[in-house]
Order: C-alpha cells, then sequence, then structure tokens
C-alpha cells in the first residue's frame, strides 16, 4: 500500500528499435470529438500512410460523436438528442452504431448492477446544470434538493429503454426520460475508431482520449506499449511526474475520478460521477484505473468501481475479467491480483 496520488494518462516516449528502422513514429491529435484532446500515437511506413490512418480515426471518432451527443442536434441526422426528444412521445429511427452502443449499454447495466446506468440522464442533466451554474458563478453554487432528484430519479429505469433491433428504433418510454451515455460511449466509440483505422492497414497505435487509452499491437521490435499514469502534481519539486507505467498491448485502460469536472459548494468538491443509490457524488475513492481487452467494458467498469466500496468493486473486477487500481479518499492505494502483471511499481 503507498501513499500517492495518481489522476490523468500520459504516454510514454518510445524509441525504435534496429530492427524496426523501416517504420517510423508518428503522432497527431484533434479536439472536439467526445469534448476531449484525442491522441494517436502509431508506426507507419511513412507520414502519409499514417495521416491517411489518422484521418479515417478521426473522422470515425467525429461521426459517432455526432450519434452519441445529447446537448445538440445535427440536420440529417437522428441521434442521442433525438431520442431524448421524443421521449415518451414516439420511437426515432437511428443508425446501427446507436442501436449497438445502447445494447452495450444496457449489457453494462446489468454486469455492473446498475452503477453503469445510460438511463440516468434525467438525474444527470440536474447536476450537469447545478455543476455550469457553479462554476460561472462560485458564489451561488448549490447543491440539487432530494426530491427534485429523486422525481428525477423515478424516470431512470433502463427497462423503459426500448430498442427494436429490427426496425432500428430507440423509444423512451417516459415523457422526462433522457439518456446519458457518458459512462460508456467514448470508450465504446474509441473501439470502433481503431478498428476503422486497423481495417485500412494501420498496425500499431496507441489511442488516447482524455482518460481513456486503447491499445492496439505494440510497437515494432517491442512487445507492449508503455502507458504511464502521471501524477497531478507533476511539476511541483520533489514530486515524480509519474506513479505507474503500465505495458499494453490490445487493451484498454479507463480512468475515472472527480478531479476534472467538479464544482464547489461550501468548500466541498462535488465531482460528477453520480452514485445511483444515494443521487449524490460518488465520495468513496479518489480515482480508479481499469484495465480489460474491451475498449467499452473498461469504460463502464471503471466509473461503476469509482461509485461502489471496494470490496464489492475487487468482486466485479474479478468477475468481469479486469485488473483495477484504486486511490481512496485518504490517498492509500489497492489493486487487483492480476494488475501487476501491467504495472511497472506493483510487479
Amino acid at each position: 500500500m503507498r501513499k500517492r496520488n495518481l489522476w490523468r494518462i500520459a504516454v510514454l516516449p518510445l524509441a525504435l528499435t534496429a530492427c524496426a528502422q523501416s517504420y517510423q513514429r508518428h503522432q497527431a491529435h484533434i479536439m472536439g470529438p467526445f469534448d476531449t484532446i484525442t491522441i494517436l500515437l502509431g508506426y507507419a511506413q511513412s507520414e502519409r500512410d499514417f495521416n491517411r490512418y489518422a484521418g479515417i480515426v478521426f473522422a470515425r471518432l467525429e461521426t459517432l460523436h455526432r450519434m452519441y451527443d445529447i446537448f445538440n442536434s445535427y440536420d440529417g441526422l437522428n441521434n442521442l438528442h433525438t431520442i431524448n426528444a421524443n421521449a415518451g412521445i414516439a420511437p426515432v429511427k437511428v443508425d446501427q452504431e446507436i442501436i449497438d452502443m445502447l445494447l452495450t449499454a444496457q449489457e453494462a447495466y446489468r454486469i455492473t448492477g446498475g452503477m453503469t446506468n445510460a438511463a440516468m440522464g434525467s438525474v444527470l442533466r440536474i447536476w450537469h446544470e447545478h455543476r455550469m451554474r457553479g462554476a460561472a458563478d462560485p458564489a451561488s453554487a448549490s447543491v440539487p434538493s432530494l426530491p427534485v432528484l429523486r422525481e428525477a430519479a423515478a424516470r431512470t429505469a433502463m427497462r423503459d429503454v426500448v430498442i427494436d433491433k429490427e426496425m432500428r428504433t430507440v423509444f423512451l418510454r417516459e415523457r422526462g426520460m433522457s439518456l446519458d451515455v457518458g459512462s460508456i460511449a467514448k470508450g465504446f466509440a474509441a473501439e470502433l475508431a481503431l478498428r476503422a483505422g486497423r481495417e485500412a492497414g494501420l498496425r500499431t497505435a496507441l489511442l488516447s482520449a482524455g482518460g481513456h487509452v486503447v491499445a492496439l499491437g505494440a510497437p515494432p521490435g517491442r512487445e507492449h506499449w508503455n502507458v504511464a499514469v502521471q501524477n497531478p502534481e507533476a511539476g511541483a519539486e520533489g514530486t515524480p511526474g509519474a506513479v505507474d507505467v503500465l505495458a499494453m498491448t490490445n487493451a484498454s485502460v479507463s480512468i475515472s475520478g472527480a478531479y476534472q469536472r467538479f464544482y464547489i459548494v461550501d468548500g466541498e468538491n462535488l465531482g460528477h460521477i453520480i452514485d445511483p443509490n444515494t443521487l449524490m457524488p460518488a465520495r468513496l475513492h479518489k480515482q480508479v484505473a481499469v484495465v480489460h481487452p474491451q475498449s467499452w467494458m473498461a469504460d463502464a467498469l471503471s466509473t461503476a468501481l469509482f461509485i461502489l466500496p471496494l470490496n464489492e468493486g475487487m468482486a466485479l473486477a474479478a468477475a468481469t475479467g479486469a485488473e483495477a487500481f484504486w486511490i481512496d479518499m485518504e490517498g492509500n492505494e489497492f489493486i487487483t491480483p492480476g494488475y501487476a502483471r501491467f504495472s511497472s511499481v506493483f510487479e
């Protein structure tokens, strides 16, 4: 058990080996999809090849972002915003990528016992509005009232999300229902985007979108990518820049924490991850990192494990084949038994 904090994922620079000199390391980034900076690292035989791969990956991400956007509508596209606007009114015909993502969200709900719930939009919208107001005017920051939250929570049943796979429609049975897929959409989209790059010829890459990283293959001449877990205090005198380095290949790591999207009420930091049982921000952990072969699963589990008590999170990780690293509110660190095989710190 160590007493350090870790918060964000960064990528360590890598060097080519002599046997892989025909491939060069390239990097590209884009700002916009899923409201974060997305970085693609990869190896290709020419810059032209890599730029083509990056264009395919980023275009796929942008398309999926528009589909899964709950805040904006787009001409000629029925997206999640459209579905929410038609709650209790009529089914909405959508693209297959929305059907697939929502079916996966239903599976995530089942696996996590409701801790990851894409139908919690009505509750999360209330918290989002309070957080935005509190960030804009800290002096007037406030906490939503429990009666208001409970009334909204009455419209968060996943069984009321009706998906017709044959007709390719989605219908929210109750007026006032709302989808919010922040706990799964980025992981789901990252996997699809990297798959598109692979189908175009990309063989080894690392895609980093906010606190979510997907590793495809490994750099030439090496067995894995190195993914550093940064210390949030990096830059301060005597503070190490990274607290762990994960050895990753054909796997994903997702981090959940309350250190980026939060606001302050009466001196208390209130994060954006809401416990569906209390309807209040989860406060058991500072941060959780989850490693899993499936990108969407890592994303969904990182939210669930951030909410759950440690023993329940350990059991869920074991049941789903995930490895995880927790930091509790006192700075104590805990890992699943298999996490050490990825780690340079716990090995």
